[in-house]
């Protein structure tokens, strides 16, 4: 076989490999993004579920205490109120620590690419040094 003819086939062999490494990378990738999508979907949808049980059952409580005890309305209404807030910060809180705990977006995908680009570059280094006969 020719240097040219060894040089070709390396190329080729090499764009191969490159096709198959983003074939796969992109699969990874877009598994990744269905996971991210759906993991964001269920936060939002026990999220909202869990605010509106909350708040309805918060209005009942006290409208039940305003009628169970009148003559100390202001006193239930000013508890109330700062109930509400006390759980609206909680709530912001619990979010925000699960925005900011949750994993880095397409992380598995970056990481598998890390790995990729390495052994490319040591196989590169080993055509270099040593050239197919």
């Amino acid at each position: 076989m020719s240097e040219q003819q060894g040089l070709f086939w390396s190329l080729r062999h090499l764009l191969g490999d490159l096709l198959e490494i983003g074939r796969t990378r992109l699969a990874l990738l877009s598994n990744e993004a269905q996971e991210e999508r759906l993991r964001l979907i269920t936060i939002l949808v026990s999220g909202f579920l869990a605010l509106s049980s909350l708040v309805i059952g918060v209005v009942l409580l006290v409208i039940f205490l305003l009628l169970a005890f009148w003559e100390s309305r202001l006193l239930i209404v000013g508890t109330a109120c700062l109930a509400f807030l006390v759980a609206a910060a909680i709530f912001a809180w619990k979010t925000r620590a699960e925005i900011q705990n949750g994993p880095l977006l397409f992380s598995a995908s970056l990481r598998e690419l890390k790995r990729d680009i390495v052994s490319l570059r040591s196989r590169i280094k080993d055509q270099d040094e040593f050239p197919p006969a």
